[in-house]
């Protein structure tokens, strides 16, 4: 195959979130880890024949057990199960849930990203070099940058050319986000906001 024959490397798949199944995952280890514990406990302190358990103690599962022996059917216990079966339902349907996609591509189809916590710096590094920008912050979503600027002079005019900045310090991204400035001038305390685009 010679070198103009040759495809290029296909993109990397773009970076997603971990989504609710982090926090499902945890939970349900910790439950296991537990349950094992009172196995563990039963197993190694279990009384071989009929020597009685030591120091007087109990069987964890069957004192668990005893108290739902000879239980009658009753709303509550309906209530119980229908809840119990919910909640696993509800767990179900997170876990299966759809990861969400936090990145946002870059032109050029190179498979290169960026978070959007990179995108608030890049957009508040940008917003601080504007002439008449004492300082700046930013945030960042996948849709939407919003910056705040503290300036010294006009606030309309250095509004502008911030939300200029940040629209170029954008634009290698494949679908830029709307951009969205807020001033608030020192000499005078207003608050200005741009228009997202």
């Amino acid at each position: 195959m010679t070198g103009a024959d040759r495809r290029p490397l296909r993109p990397a798949a773009q970076r997603t979130g971990a989504g609710p199944i982090g926090w499902v995952g945890p939970l349900l280890a910790v439950l296991l880890t537990l349950a094992g514990l009172v196995l563990l406990r039963d197993g190694v302190f279990a009384p071989s024949g009929a020597t009685g358990w030591p120091g007087g103690q109990q069987s964890w599962l069957t004192t668990a057990t005893s108290g739902v022996d000879g239980l009658a059917p009753s709303a509550g216990a309906v209530v119980i199960g229908v809840v119990v079966a919910l909640v696993g339902l509800s767990l179900l349907v997170v876990a299966l849930r759809r990861r969400p996609r936090r990145a946002l591509p870059l032109t050029g189809g190179s498979g290169a990203y960026l978070l959007a916590s990179d995108v608030a710096r890049r957009a508040g590094a940008a917003a601080r070099d504007v002439d008449g920008v004492l300082d700046a912050s930013a945030a960042a979503t996948r849709s939407r940058v919003t910056v705040s600027a503290r300036t010294t002079g006009d606030g309309a005019g250095v509004r502008d050319a911030v939300t200029s900045a940040v629209r170029d310090a954008l634009a290698a991204l494949e679908r830029p986000p709307a951009v969205r400035v807020r001033t608030t001038s020192t000499s005078d305390a207003t608050d200005g906001r741009g228009d997202p685009t």
